[in-house]
């Protein structure tokens, strides 16, 4: 067999395995550009094996630049997460309050934002001033990771494709919610789950494993599996539940329990997941969590 051929295969199962785990924008441009280059490449070694490429015309010239766009789109799109916020200053959001006095900017970076949120939370309606809009930005901005705002979306109950483009900066994102939150009138639900993530309840502070059940909200759910199960016990429930670990995803803790969380919801498994739950019971220091 031709190594090329093989190599080629190869590149198909890659970008097939991928897509199967991440199934976003990014890795479907991947797999559509690097599908189409083999199977020409295939056609072309099948049927025209003695046809010079120069000799093939524009239509050759065209599809390898739609193929050089699909490559360079997919390396774009895998190598943003890396990028930083400032790679690409033309397609920055302004801050929501550009126009706003030196005043509100100073109370933004004050170190006690996080106690000035939670006070102001109860109270944020839809109509949310410029004021709000830049405080919430500048506490997610300024202290949550990547991960940090997927997890917050979650708590929201608000799907990533909503937010989430694969040109979008954090900048972007982080308004994109915010807006949303303000549509859907959950501003104040959106400040209060920035400020449970910026402070988690104590392990000691969790209900006992026997009193989760299937009313229990996703949100603690899901602190309730990353304050108290490793991956190793995380993947035995998947086991138990007759789920491929793989499937979850290669990416951190936070994102396997969000994918699961996420797979119960939509299988309508959650009385499977807690009873695999209770047959697992955890540990908080000296306290049995029954």
């Amino acid at each position: 067999m031709n190594i090329f051929l093989i190599i080629e295969i190869l590149l198909i199962i890659f970008f097939l395995v991928m897509f199967y785990y991440r199934s976003d924008f990014t890795w479907a441009v991947g797999l559509l550009t690097i599908g189409t280059v083999v199977l020409l490449s295939v056609i072309r070694n099948i049927f025209l094996p003695d046809l010079p490429l120069d000799a093939a015309g524009l239509w050759v010239q065209l599809l390898g630049g739609l193929a050089f766009c699909g490559g360079a789109i997919w390396l774009f799109g895998v190598l943003r997460p890396y990028m930083g916020d400032d790679f690409l200053p033309a397609m920055a959001v302004p801050a929501a309050n550009e126009n706003s006095d030196a005043k509100t900017s100073q109370i933004a970076r004050n170190p006690d934002l996080g106690k000035l949120l939670s006070e102001r939370a109860v109270g944020m309606r839809n109509d949310a001033s410029e004021y709000d809009r830049q405080l919430l930005f500048d506490q997610i901005m300024q202290n949550l990771s990547n991960e940090d705002v997927r997890d917050l979306m979650f708590d929201i109950e608000m799907a990533e494709n909503e937010v989430v483009a694969p040109m979008n900066t954090m900048h972007q994102t982080i308004h994109n919610i915010i807006d949303l939150s303000i549509e859907r009138d959950q501003i104040s639900d959106l400040a209060l789950a920035v400020e449970r993530i910026l402070t988690p309840v104590p392990p000691d502070h969790f209900p006992r494993l026997s009193r989760i059940n299937t009313e229990t909200p996703p949100t603690i759910l899901r602190r309730y599996l990353l304050t108290f199960y490793d991956l190793a016990k995380l993947e035995e429930i998947t086991t138990d539940l007759e789920l491929d670990w793989e499937r979850l995803g290669i990416g951190s803790k936070q994102q396997k329990v969000r994918n699961l969380l996420l797979w119960i919801r939509r299988s309508n498994r959650m009385g499977e997941l807690i009873e695999a739950m209770h047959a697992r019971p955890v540990v908080s220091g000296n306290v049995n969590l029954k």
